[in-house]
């Protein structure tokens, strides 16, 4: 097969839409129903309102990888083995925020971990009155996990019929059962002014993707 020439390359690439983008991209909380019950009832954090400014402000997410894990075995034949696939590995999951003034994802991930641990939160601060020893009874498994969606668009379709004025939702990837373990540090300094981020790391069981058509339309819809 001959070497492409530079135009050949260039017409081959744009038959296929182009490369994908960075930034076109959006994240979903599916969460149970007893935890937006708790989120509104203590946080007030009302409906899905996390699925708005919080996955708005997420500046950097990743599709989690995976890998295979095999086994050795032997042959008949001396020295040769064999490496057959035995079961996928899914990495952890990480991303960061940008946070806004009231810190909305701050609080909705503080409030998520709350949740696990089953904390009595109600008013608590200096003159509420509560003890600082509480006793904890952690919340069930299928309640506190949720799947997290992140789905990819794309500017341009290979599509010739499709409309060009919107994204194309290219691929969702969900990860099932999913909850937040990690919340890192928030740095702040009286040095310059800049945004301040949050970075959050997730457990979950697996992942499911999910691919569509090239001219299936999206205005990053949740």
């Amino acid at each position: 097969m001959a070497l492409k020439s530079v135009t050949s390359f260039l017409a081959d690439l744009q038959k296929t839409g182009g490369p994908s983008s960075t930034n076109q991209f959006d994240l979903e909380f599916a969460c149970s129903a007893k935890l937006n019950t708790f989120l509104e009832e203590e946080y007030g954090i009302t409906s899905t309102s996390y699925n708005n400014l919080v996955v708005d402000m997420i500046n950097e997410a990743q599709v989690p990888g995976v890998s295979l894990t095999s086994q050795d075995i032997k042959q008949v034949h001396k020295g040769i083995n064999m490496k057959p696939a035995v079961a996928k590995v899914y990495n952890e999951m990480d991303f960061s925020c940008i946070l806004d003034v009231k810190s909305e994802a701050f609080k909705f991930f503080t409030a998520w971990q709350q949740f696990i641990q089953g904390a009595d939160v109600g008013a608590v601060n200096v003159e509420s009155g509560k003890s600082q020893a509480r006793a904890l009874a952690q919340n069930y498994y299928n309640d506190y996990t949720c799947g997290t969606k992140i789905k990819k668009y794309e500017k341009f379709s290979p599509d010739k019929n499709a409309n060009k004025d919107t994204q194309f939702h290219t691929f969702t990837v969900e990860l099932r059962n999913s909850y937040p373990y990690m919340m890192s540090s928030i740095p702040y300094s009286s040095a310059g002014s800049g945004v301040v981020k949050l970075s959050i790391g997730m457990y979950y069981e697996y992942a499911e993707y999910t691919p569509f058509s090239g001219n299936q339309r999206a205005l990053y819809e949740s």
